[in-house]
């Protein structure tokens, strides 16, 4: 079988995936035919989901953490460099023409794939989730602003508007969400960036003395799961770029795309929060801007949730046809949307959102830092010698079964993850005894299952 059969779709043209018109192709392989662009474009994408109010979340909770100004900017720095692997996972999608979570099952295996499968649908779903609740919450800002207080039945409105709309460009696909994202990139990045000159000559009302190792830590593993929680989703984004488009130019133009703006815009979350109370991380931006300034800020934040989602529910989707659900791309993501929206209507009313975000991002890691590690290693060793027929074929081909090596590694890899927890949510005995309060989940998950992953024997990889 060759890989334009096993992608269902025979001689299929450009027109599948053309702009404001619904996608065709779904995990299927992506033909050379329809393949066009250049890794540049890649930028505009992450940086379009990546102008995001989750960034002045994580920027103000360093300010509760105690760091000082040198401190922030290395943890942040440093931090978000895992876009750097974001890039590098994204080089397989334009080999092998496919999504992130079938190309995983060339070191899992064929069956053996359905749990991180699971797992990443569930990781996106909670991302979903998260942007729809601040994008709700930045559309109620502005009624309030208007002078129009929406009661209950006007939030579920506005809820259902930003449902639709979200969801919407999903199912379209990939070259709407492409085209709509060069445009958000622009509006909502001159929209943040007129935000830093306010907080620079904000008074400085909270000092901070600095913070200890173990804190440095904890704050390192929450800037980095941002990046990291981008794992499961890179290659859907290159499988259009032509077969040969360099591997350097998709990690530079994916990384770059995503690290400036996460950067700017944590610093800017920072520098907020040591002048005004960011525990409401839109409203706390009130007392610094102009009236008419807050109201453009509230419609960054509600295109900046929405942008974000763009590509969540795309891999979303993908992930859950990745669990081999025989149903369409457009009806995945359906799927989707209804238990995202449903989780996002339940933390609507919740009343600290922070530490729920704060706690979801400190347990994603645990599964999927390690996973990464796998992901990263096999693709460099395989370069470009997948087998797209085989990954799409019922029985699995050269990635039938289940990798079981493969799968020793990761739980080890998962287990070493959790034991150098350090979070708010948990805290392993490890960490306490040996590691001082220090959280070193993603680098201790990635190492042992990277390890494990080049160590043990591995016949089906071989093979």
């Amino acid at each position: 079988m060759t890989d334009q059969q096993a992608s269902g779709v025979g001689s299929i043209e450009r027109e599948t995936n053309r702009a404001f018109a619904v996608e065709q192709n779904g995990i299927n392989l992506v033909t050379d035919a329809e393949r066009n662009g250049s890794a540049r474009d890649l930028v505009w994408i992450w940086a379009g989901a990546n102008v995001i109010l989750t960034y002045i979340i994580v920027g103000s909770v360093l300010v509760v953490l105690g760091l000082t100004m040198a401190q922030m900017l290395a943890v942040v720095l440093l931090g978000n460099l895992f876009f750097v692997f974001v890039g590098m996972g994204g080089v397989p999608g334009a080999r092998v023409g496919t999504a992130t979570m079938v190309i995983s099952r060339a070191a899992f295996g064929r069956h053996g794939n359905i749990i991180p499968a699971v797992l990443s649908w569930l990781t996106v779903i909670g991302w979903e989730a998260v942007n729809i609740v601040l994008g709700a919450f930045g559309l109620f800002s502005l009624f309030d602003l208007l002078g129009y207080p929406l009661g209950i039945p006007g939030q579920v409105i506005v809820l259902g508007v930003l449902v639709v709309a979200t969801f919407g460009v999903a199912i379209l696909g990939h070259a709407t969400i492409s085209a709509l994202q060069r445009v958000l990139t622009w509006v909502l990045g001159i929209l943040m960036l007129g935000l830093l000159p306010q907080v620079i000559v904000a008074p400085v009302a909270t000092r901070l003395a600095g913070a200890d190792f173990a804190t440095l830590c904890v704050a390192f593993t929450i800037v980095a799961a941002m990046p990291v929680s981008y794992a499961n989703t890179p290659a859907e984004y290159a499988r259009y770029l032509p077969r040969k488009t360099s591997a350097r130019a998709i990690t530079f133009w994916t990384a770059i795309g995503a690290y400036v703006p996460a950067v700017v815009i944590t610093v800017i979350g920072y520098l907020a929060a040591r002048s005004v109370d960011m525990t409401d991380p839109i409203g706390g931006f009130q007392p610094l801007l102009a009236p008419w300034y807050f109201g453009l800020f509230v419609l960054a934040v509600v295109g900046g949730s929405m942008a974000n989602n763009f590509i969540n529910t795309y891999s979303s989707g993908m992930s859950l046809l990745a669990m081999d659900l025989k149903v369409s791309r457009p009806v995945a993501i359906m799927i989707d949307a209804v238990l995202a929206t449903a989780a996002a209507a339940y933390a609507i009313f919740y009343n600290d959102f922070t530490t729920a975000f704060i706690a979801f991002l400190s347990l994603t890691v645990v599964w999927i830092a390690p996973w990464w590690a796998i992901y990263l290693i096999d693709a460099a060793q395989r370069g470009e010698r997948y087998r797209g027929a085989d990954m799409l074929s019922a029985q699995g081909g050269a990635y039938a079964g289940w990798n079981s090596m493969t799968y020793v590694a990761w739980l080890a890899g998962m287990a070493a993850s959790l034991a150098c927890t350090s979070a708010e949510v948990f805290t392993s005995g490890f960490a306490v005894a040996y590691l001082g309060g220090a959280d070193l989940s993603i680098p201790a998950g990635m190492l042992v299952a990277g390890l494990l992953y080049v160590l043990l024997p591995n016949a089906e990889r071989r093979a």
